[in-house]
């Protein structure tokens, strides 16, 4: 069984979940390969264990988006809006990746 969330915790998920909704929405229309954004962190090591995964709907669209450096973009604007918040993320390039995995794999 889960444990409950505390307040503080559930702001922080909120404020996370607001932000990837941000960039998810100005990507979509960007970008026709991406799927969306989920993720994964500790709770009691946030923000340091906070880890953005930016997925692709097949492999070839991943390559593309790699050469296009669009790893960089998300890093950016990830960055940004979680900053809006006010979640800090020290070297935010160890906390978003570009996958073609689900969140159910």
């Amino acid at each position: 069984m889960a444990k409950k969330l505390s307040v503080v915790q559930q702001k922080q998920q909120a404020n996370v979940l607001k932000s990837l909704e941000t960039v998810e929405q100005a990507a979509a229309a960007l970008y026709a390969d991406f799927v969306g954004c989920w993720f994964s962190m500790e709770f009691e090591n946030f923000p340091g264990s906070l880890l953005v995964r930016c997925q692709f709907n097949s492999e070839p669209a991943l390559a593309a988006a790699l050469e296009q450096k669009l790893d960089l973009y998300f890093q950016k604007q990830i960055h940004k809006q979680l900053f809006k918040c006010g979640i800090l993320v020290k070297d935010i390039k160890r906390h978003v990746v570009l996958t073609t995995l689900s969140a159910d794999d």
